[in-house]
């Protein structure tokens, strides 16, 4: 029995080293003459088909002017929120951000511009390619509802294939009312 294991080893061997001989492209026996360290293979590039997405790319984040709402004012730097003249800071006791998870750095801020009408503030994505949306969903005599939820990232990475970040991002979400503020309360609540 070993053997027979060691003639078909040996058998094995011998076919595989016959395999290395023969004829290369041209028909000539490429051990007759040419130097085998100068055949290169060149490998072939499998052929790429990318298919367009189904649907159009998500807007960049903070790009909301062609919804109809109006763009962000407020910025984030690394010191903190950039406001500028024209806007102002909702006071802090006319915010109920009770609903907004405490990793939220921004949790409980929110801006006041365009004669009241107007809202703007930061909901947490999550991951550095993908956006935040809002909608007020109840706008009262006493009080403004506005929910928020981060946006799914796109299967695949966004199209323009940049490298994602898995780090909750500050984004910036604006809001339309159909009246302006004045004194009424701002409920923000957070959702997925």
């Amino acid at each position: 029995m070993r053997a027979l294991l060691i003639a078909a080893a040996a058998a094995g061997l011998v076919g595989l080293a016959g395999c290395g001989q023969g004829t290369g492209d041209g028909g000539d026996d490429v051990s007759a003459g040419t130097d085998r360290s100068s055949v290169v293979a060149e490998p072939t590039p499998p052929e790429v088909t990318r298919t367009p997405p189904e649907t159009k790319p998500q807007d960049p984040p903070g790009d909301t002017e062609a919804k109809g709402t109006p763009a962000a004012r407020v910025t984030l730097s690394p010191s903190g929120p950039v406001v500028p003249p024209d806007v102002r800071q909702v006071p802090a006791e006319q915010v109920d951000a009770s609903a907004v998870p405490e990793y939220n750095e921004h949790r409980g801020l929110v801006w006041v511009y365009d004669d009241g009408y107007s809202l703007q503030t930061f909901a947490m994505a999550t991951s550095g390619c993908t956006g935040v949306e809002g909608e007020v969903v109840t706008e009262t005599a006493s009080e403004v509802v506005i929910a928020t939820r981060p946006l799914p990232q796109p299967q695949g990475g966004p199209a323009d294939g940049r490298m994602c970040t898995t780090v909750m991002t500050p984004r910036p979400v604006t809001v339309t009312l159909d009246a302006p503020l004045g004194d009424r309360t701002v409920r923000l609540e957070s959702g997925r």
